[in-house]
């Protein structure tokens, strides 16, 4: 069964919301709401959100980044987040998802899509790996505020 994917309109940020809580565990309800409001307001990010049948399936992040590791573009796509509902998992969903996510990139003037994984997350390092990505760095980041 194939899904919809549509940018999520005012009344399903709620649904949005809730699957963002599942995916980032962790972060402020003040934090998910500013983020959610920075996305569907800029044009160098958006979230989609999967449907079927009327029911939310799952919904992923994108960006255009300007500098990737190991990509030698720019823009670079960047997948910042992707969740599939447990139940809808294992049905081709994410690849889905992630060959819609390719040609939204294609359309921004990307020639190389990027996303990253938690070096202990083994299950996603081999989702990415499914999906036809491949390992370019394994690095511990840093941030020092001004």
């Amino acid at each position: 069964m194939s899904i919809q994917l549509s940018e999520p309109a005012a009344e399903h940020f709620d649904v949005w919301r809730r699957m963002r809580d599942a995916l980032y565990v962790g972060l402020t309800a003040e934090f998910h709401d500013e983020e959610m409001q920075l996305i569907a307001a800029a044009t160098d990010r958006v979230c989609f959100l999967a449907w079927q049948h009327g029911q939310p399936v799952g919904f992923m992040e994108l960006s255009l980044r300007n500098i990737v590791d190991g990509c030698l573009g720019s823009p670079v796509g960047y997948l910042e987040g992707i969740y599939v509902e447990p139940r809808y998992r294992r049905k081709g969903h994410s690849r889905t998802m992630v060959d819609h996510a390719a040609e939204w990139f294609r359309q921004h003037g990307c020639s190389e899509m990027a996303s990253d994984a938690l070096l202990a997350n083994r299950g996603s390092q081999g989702f990415h790996k499914h999906l036809g990505f491949e390992e370019t760095y394994r690095i511990v980041e840093y941030r020092r505020r001004l």
